[in-house]
């Protein structure tokens, strides 16, 4: 079940992800990579950072949860740049520079909708 959990949850993970890295690639490298391309890098690095994090969440236990964020966090950046390199065929610097936008772009996207639905479930109490 968490092989099936894993995949269906990297395929959604990428179908965002992928039009991320479009304008992250459009900002970074002023040429936005294909969505095929895309999509193929966000989907490999998902699946790999879904490893990574469940084997680090596993390893700290319930104690250690923010500095399992945080190491999730590290990882996921490492593993979208190596994933970007190696999969659309920018360089290291290229990579890491559109994914660092990108993971600053989704985090602006997560907090807003975190704010928003703070203030639409406060406006409903």
């Amino acid at each position: 079940m968490f092989i099936f959990g894993l995949i269906l949850g990297a395929a959604i993970n990428a179908l965002i992800m992928a039009l991320v890295v479009m304008l992250a690639g459009k900002l970074v490298v002023k040429e936005a990579p294909g969505y095929g391309e895309s999509f193929k890098a966000c989907f490999y690095a998902a699946i790999a950072n879904g490893l990574v994090s469940f084997a680090i969440n596993m390893s700290m236990g319930e104690d250690g949860w923010l500095i399992a964020l945080i190491a999730g966090l590290v990882a996921a950046y490492i593993v979208y740049t190596i994933s970007i390199q190696m999969v659309i065929g920018y360089t290291l610097g290229q990579a890491a520079g559109i994914a660092a936008v990108a993971t600053a772009i989704l985090f602006g996207l997560v907090m807003g909708m975190a704010v928003l639905a703070g203030v639409i479930f406060a406006a409903a109490a």
